[in-house]
C-alpha cells in the first residue's frame, strides 16, 4: 500500500508538471500566432507602395542597372496554391565593352509575408544565402523595419487597435481550442479536457458563441491556470484554466501494471495466511481429538486391565482359592472376557487402520437384512435395563450381496451407539423398508441426548466424539461411527444423520441390493 501510494504520488507530481509545460507552449504558440495574423494586416495597399519602392532601391543596390526599372504584379502557382510574386526588370549596359544585359527577379509580394517568413526559415536551414531573389526580400525587408517612420506608424496601429478591445474580441474561440487539442496530441498527453477564462477580477469571459469544451460551471480550485498573451504587458490580463476530469484515469493507465503485481501480492500474502491460519486450526482440533482419543482410550483400556489385575491377585490369594475350582471359575471367566474385550478394542483399532490404507477386501456373500438385524438387535437387548428396542421388519426377504462380518459390524455398531447416548430409559426404534426391488433403507432411531448442528457434519470424521467436557460416562474413543462410514462407502451406501439436541437422533442407512460399483 505505501509503494502504491509513493508511485500515484510520483506520478501524479510528473503529470502535473507534463500538464504545466504543455498549457505554457499552448498560449506562447497561440500569442505567436495571435500576433502574426494581427501584423500582418497592417501590411495592406498603403504599404505596398513604400515595398516596391524599396524593392526598386535595393535592386539597384544588387544588380549594376540603369534607371529604367519596372515592376510588375505576377501569380505563380506553388505548392497546389496561387502566390502573389513581383517581377523586377532592369536593363545594365557596359561601355567599354557594349554589352547590354537584362536582368529579371522575382520578388515577393509584401501580403505574402507570412509565407516569406516560413520559406526564409526553410532556407536558412538549408543554406543557400547567394539566391538573389531571396536576398532581395530579406534586404527589403529588413530595411523596410529599419524605417522609423514604418515601425512608429505600426507601434501607434498596434496600441490603437488593441488598447479597448474587449477580451470577447481578442480571442478567437475555436481557434485556442482547436490550438489547445493540436499541442495535447503533440505533445502526447492524452486526456479530455475543459477549459475557461477568466479576467483580472476573476470573473468568467462570456463569448457570442461557444465551443463544447468552454465550460461556464468549471471548478477553479480543480483546474490548472495559466496567463494568455504572457509577452502582452500593456493590455488586460487574462487567464486560461484548464480541467482534466480524468487525470486519475491517466494516471491508473501509466500505474496499472505496478498496481496490479502489489495487489496479486497483497492476495497471495492473504491466501497464505488463511491456508497458514486454517492449518493452525487443523493442527489445533487433531491435537484435541488426539488428546481425546487418548483420554478415551484410557478410561476403555483402564477397566479390562484392572479388572484382571484384580483377578488375578484373588487367584493368587491361596486362602480365597484353597484349591476349590468353584472358587476359581468366576475369576478364571473374568480375566477371559475381559481379554476379549481387549481383544475387541485393539481389532476394532486394526480394521480403523486397515481402512484409512485402503487395504481392506469386501467378500461378496449373499445376506438378508432382516436375519442381520434380527440377531443384532437380539444380542443388544440384554443389555437394557430399562426401556427397550423396538423391531419394525419389512414383510418377505430382502437379500442383499455383502461382506457379512462388517455388515454385522455396521448394524451392531449403530445399535450400540442409540444405546450409549439414550437417557436413562432406552426408547429405540430399529425399522427396515423396501424402497424399490433394488434398494432397502435401515432407519436406527433413539429418543437420547442428540446432537448439535454444529457436530452433525463432523460425528462421522475420525476420532472425532461429541464434546462433553470432562465427563465420561459414554464410553468411546471416536472411531464407531468412523468405521460404519467406511464400511458404507465401500460397499456403495449411503449413510447420514438427523438429529435434534436433547430430543434424539435418527441415522439411515440406504443399501443397494447389488454394489453400484461393479
Amino acid at each position: 500500500m505505501y509503494q502504491a501510494f509513493q508511485l500515484y504520488e510520483k506520478k501524479s507530481e510528473e503529470l502535473n508538471n507534463q500538464m504545466e509545460n504543455v498549457l505554457s507552449k499552448v498560449v506562447i504558440r497561440h500569442e505567436k500566432a495571435s500576433d502574426l495574423k494581427r501584423y500582418t494586416s497592417f501590411f495592406g495597399k498603403d504599404f505596398s507602395g513604400q515595398y516596391k519602392q524599396a524593392l526598386k532601391q535595393e535592386f539597384q543596390n544588387l544588380v549594376p542597372v540603369q534607371e529604367s526599372v519596372s515592376i510588375k504584379d505576377t501569380i505563380i502557382y506553388e505548392n497546389g496554391r496561387d502566390v502573389k510574386y513581383l517581377q523586377i526588370e532592369g536593363d545594365s549596359y557596359d561601355s567599354l565593352t557594349h554589352v547590354t544585359a537584362k536582368h529579371s527577379v522575382l520578388a515577393r509580394d509584401i501580403s505574402e509575408l507570412a509565407s516569406y517568413v516560413k520559406e526564409g526559415a526553410k532556407k536558412d536551414d538549408e543554406g543557400n544565402p547567394n539566391d538573389l531573389a531571396f536576398q532581395l526580400d530579406k534586404r527589403v525587408v529588413n530595411s523596410l523595419f529599419k524605417k522609423s517612420k514604418y515601425i512608429n506608424e505600426l507601434m501607434v496601429s498596434a496600441f490603437r487597435n488593441n488598447g479597448g478591445t474587449a477580451p470577447a474580441e481578442r480571442i478567437n474561440l475555436a481557434f485556442l481550442d482547436s490550438m489547445i487539442s493540436k499541442t495535447f496530441e503533440v505533445e502526447g498527453l492524452k486526456t479530455t479536457f475543459n477549459y475557461a477564462i477568466f479576467n483580472e477580477d476573476d470573473e468568467i469571459i462570456e463569448f457570442p458563441s461557444y465551443t463544447d469544451r468552454y465550460n461556464l460551471k468549471i471548478d477553479t480550485s480543480k483546474t490548472k491556470e495559466v496567463r494568455l498573451f504572457p509577452g502582452n504587458i500593456f493590455d488586460e490580463e487574462l487567464n486560461l484554466h484548464v480541467y482534466f476530469p480524468k487525470k486519475n484515469t491517466v494516471l491508473f493507465n501509466e500505474m496499472w501494471l505496478t498496481l496490479t503485481v502489489s495487489i496479486l501480492l497483497v492476495l497471495l500474502v492473504v491466501l497464505s495466511f488463511v491456508v497458514m491460519f486454517k492449518t493452525i486450526l487443523h493442527q489445533r482440533r487433531l491435537a484435541e481429538v488426539k488428546n481425546d482419543f487418548i483420554s478415551n482410550m484410557t478410561h476403555e483400556f483402564k477397566t479390562p486391565i484392572s479388572t484382571i489385575s484384580l483377578a488375578c491377585e484373588a487367584l493368587s490369594d491361596k486362602d480365597m482359592t484353597n484349591n476349590d475350582m468353584t472358587t476359581v471359575t468366576p475369576f478364571i471367566k473374568m480375566i477371559s472376557e475381559e481379554n476379549k474385550r481387549l481383544g475387541g478394542l485393539v481389532e476394532q483399532i486394526l480394521k480403523t487402520a486397515v481402512l484409512d490404507r485402503g487395504d481392506i477386501k469386501m467378500k461378496q456373500d449373499e445376506l438378508e437384512l432382516n436375519e442381520i438385524v434380527s440377531r443384532v438387535v437380539s444380542k443388544s437387548k440384554i443389555r437394557i435395563q430399562n426401556g427397550g428396542i423396538r423391531l419394525e421388519q419389512a414383510s418377505g426377504l430382502m437379500p442383499f450381496i455383502g461382506d457379512e462380518v462388517h455388515t454385522n459390524n455396521l448394524v451392531s455398531n449403530l445399535v450400540d451407539n442409540a444405546i450409549k447416548y439414550s437417557k436413562k430409559e432406552v426408547d429405540i426404534l430399529v425399522k427396515t423398508e423396501k424402497l424399490s426391488d433394488e434398494k432397502y433403507r435401515l432407519t436406527v432411531q433413539d429418543k437420547g441426548i442428540g446432537i448439535k448442528n454444529e457436530h452433525l457434519d463432523k460425528i462421522f470424521d475420525k476420532l472425532y466424539r461429541v464434546p462433553t467436557g470432562n465427563v465420561h460416562n459414554v464410553k468411546g474413543y471416536g472411531l464407531g461411527l468412523n468405521y460404519v462410514k467406511a464400511i458404507a462407502d465401500v460397499q456403495g451406501w449411503n449413510i447420514s444423520v438427523k438429529s435434534k439436541f436433547g430430543e434424539g437422533s435418527s441415522f439411515v442407512l440406504i443399501i443397494n441390493k447389488s454394489k453400484e460399483n461393479e
